[in-house]
């Protein structure tokens, strides 16, 4: 694939020792190494490996633009009377082979990255601590080109759940020059469920230490964690409840409690804005002023607070399903600014250091896996001694409100999702597996109101780079 190797040749000097290796980790000197030099020692490949989440926190990614375009698409965003038109595109779907989500370059990039650490690592015969170590560093490494390959084949593919056969994204497990042609969607898939699954495997008691965020780095929680998200996502309902199980009876996780669920501002035990993420989380994004790749005024926080950009508003047809006494309600702010009248934005993203100048991302929360197995149950899986409305009340307790005692439905899983997880990123993919449709009542652009699936626009383009780089590579329609 040439844009991605054009890339990385032009970096791969520094790429794998890496420059990032200072980044949200660990903190050490950058060293000017060969990649072959850096990946014949065991802290060569730590960093590299520490590197290959940079992608991750950049503005492409999670550090803002993957996560927010879900949002401002599937309708809990919308832009507001006064912004600086940075989420205009995603808001109506304006989308083209020359203005389209760059997550391209950006996955594959930490593909790159991962790959070179997994096809680096021999078969090891020394100690059982070394080998312990190496197996973690392969594990992290299989977790990160999972969550890429699978980010991608959702972006710039149609959903699992409609046609599995269409054409999903290349897959690429080794750095070389080539122009890879795209792969089907059931090809991608099958390669994320065996990376996570052999990542699965490989972790063990070996844990990492010097990081800022414990949460930053892959575990075997985030591998399950991943999978039952993967599962749902193809429809898969008896697998998408075994791994969501395997994380909440890990035991490693609690659920935050009504109290706990605002900012660390408003109280210091608070879930959004810590420094050290909470007792829900399983994985997190972690990064800050003068990383590499910080997204900088790009990113989630200064979108979505009137402070900074706040491009990314709130859509009152989100706010409309809040119940009253549900604390999140509260986790909205409302525009002081006479030009924003009345517009709310979400208060998730404080930044941890209450200033913009930090990430504060939870990608995979013990509430989601509540929630995946209720949609699970509730569509024929089966758990003993577990109903669906058991985990739906789960989250629904935790929340300030009272345990609901009549029957659930499709919908009002689907709501509780959208409740829990707004902002998160999961609700435009959430529509796309389930074939619904996007209709928005509260709109503030002129096209593009209603999208109807199914339809072409729920694959974006490939970027042009891309396509004019790689003559294999056939474009969506």
């Amino acid at each position: 694939m040439k844009i991605v190797i054009r890339n990385l040749s032009v970096m791969l000097g520094l790429l794998l020792l890496l420059s990032s290796c200072e980044d949200f980790l660990v903190k050490e000197p950058v060293l000017q190494q060969t990649s072959e030099l850096t990946l014949s020692t065991m802290s060569g490949l730590s960093n590299a490996t520490t590197g290959a989440y940079t992608p991750l926190y950049g503005v492409n990614w999670y550090g803002s633009s993957f996560v927010l375009s879900s949002e401002m698409r599937g309708g809990n965003g919308k832009t507001p009377p006064q912004n600086a038109g940075y989420q205009a595109d995603p808001y109506i779907w304006n989308y083209t082979a020359n203005s389209t989500e760059n997550l391209w370059g950006t996955a594959y990039t930490s593909i790159a990255r991962a790959n070179n650490v997994i096809n680096a690592i021999p078969e090891y015969e020394g100690s059982e601590a070394d080998k312990a170590e190496l197996e973690h560093y392969e594990a992290e490494c299989l977790f990160i080109r999972a969550i890429a390959h699978f980010d991608l084949v959702r972006l710039y593919a149609q959903p699992y759940t409609y046609d599995k056969t269409m054409l999903g994204v290349p897959i690429v497990l080794e750095t070389e020059m080539g122009e890879p042609a795209r792969n089907t969607i059931e090809e991608v898939y099958a390669q994320v469920i065996t990376d996570l699954k052999d990542a699965e495997t490989l972790f063990g008691t070996y844990t990492r230490d010097g990081g800022a965020d414990a949460t930053a780095f892959a575990t075997k929680e985030a591998a399950q964690a991943l999978l039952a998200r993967v599962y749902l996502t193809m429809g898969d309902w008896d697998n998408a409840a075994v791994y969501a199980t395997k994380v909440i009876s890990s035991g490693k996780y609690t659920m935050w409690t009504a109290d706990q669920y605002v900012t660390v501002s408003e109280n210091t035990d608070g879930a959004w804005g810590r420094e050290a993420e909470g007792s829900e989380v399983i994985f997190s994004i972690y990064s800050s002023l003068g990383s590499t790749g910080f997204p900088g005024q790009e990113g989630i926080p200064y979108m979505t607070n009137e402070g900074g950009h706040g491009d990314a508003a709130t859509s009152n047809d989100l706010l409309s399903l809040f119940e009253a006494g549900d604390v999140r309600r509260d986790l909205f702010s409302t525009s002081t600014d006479p030009v924003n009248a009345g517009i709310e934005w979400t208060k998730k993203y404080p930044s941890k250091t209450g200033d913009f100048n930090t990430n504060n991302t939870p990608v995979l929360r013990l509430s989601e896996m509540y929630l995946t197995r209720a949609e699970a149950i509730y569509n024929g899986a089966s758990v003993d001694g577990v109903t669906a409305l058991d985990d739906y009340n789960m989250v629904r307790t935790n929340r300030g409100l009272t345990a609901r005692t009549q029957a659930l439905s499709a919908a009002e899983i689907a709501n509780e999702r959208r409740r829990e997880l707004c902002f998160e990123g999961q609700n435009f993919f959430d529509l796309a597996r389930t074939g619904t449709s996007l209709v928005r009542t509260d709109f503030a652009a002129t096209v593009n109101q209603n999208i109807t699936f199914p339809g072409d626009a729920w694959a974006i383009p490939i970027p042009v780079g891309e396509i004019n780089a790689n003559e294999n590579m056939v474009q969506n329609p």
